[in-house]
């Protein structure tokens, strides 16, 4: 009898399967993006810092930006942000100063403009190792980019060059 028992099972078992298979390919697998709509947030491009600007003893001159954000309805984010300043210190030294963000959190205001925020490394360009786990926030929209890194506000990068395209 408990042989008998064990063979039900396993037929019962293989139908389960079988019917979750037929299901899957009459019904197909929903990815997140037709499950959930979202916001994105996409740019590049590059633009020059106002005179005074400085960083970490770099006084800015310019600088280039990359950015791609997915907000979900749900409220989970993914994206990344990569800004690259660039200027000399006070001996005429060029340096390239580097943030490079992970996103985890963001919201698209009503002024165009969208906030997103969650950790990154920092590169001063002077020969030190990143350093790496700060707390990042930046704001961002067609006219710049304001970046918050460590509880520091960085000076703003204005887009003279390129694009940000807020959905």
């Amino acid at each position: 009898m408990q042989q008998m028992d064990r063979s039900v099972k396993r037929l019962a078992a293989a139908a389960g399967l079988v019917v979750a298979i037929v299901l899957c390919l009459a019904v197909g697998p929903l990815s997140r993006a037709d499950a959930i709509s979202k916001n994105s947030i996409s740019g590049a491009g590059a633009g020059g810092f106002a005179p005074g600007s400085a960083v970490g003893g770099v006084a800015l001159t310019r600088g280039t930006y990359g950015l791609g954000v997915l907000i979900f309805d749900d409220g989970t984010t993914h994206g990344d942000l990569a800004v690259q300043m660039y200027g000399s210190t006070a001996l005429g030294v060029a340096r390239r100063v580097v943030v490079t963000g992970w996103i985890t959190a963001g919201t698209v205001n009503a002024d165009g403009t969208a906030t997103i925020s969650g950790t990154c490394s920092l590169d001063l360009g002077d020969g030190t190792p990143p350093t790496g786990g700060l707390p990042l926030v930046a704001n961002v929209g067609p006219a710049g980019i304001v970046l918050t890194v460590g509880g520091t506000l960085l000076p703003t990068l204005p887009v003279s060059d390129g694009w940000v395209l807020i959905q």
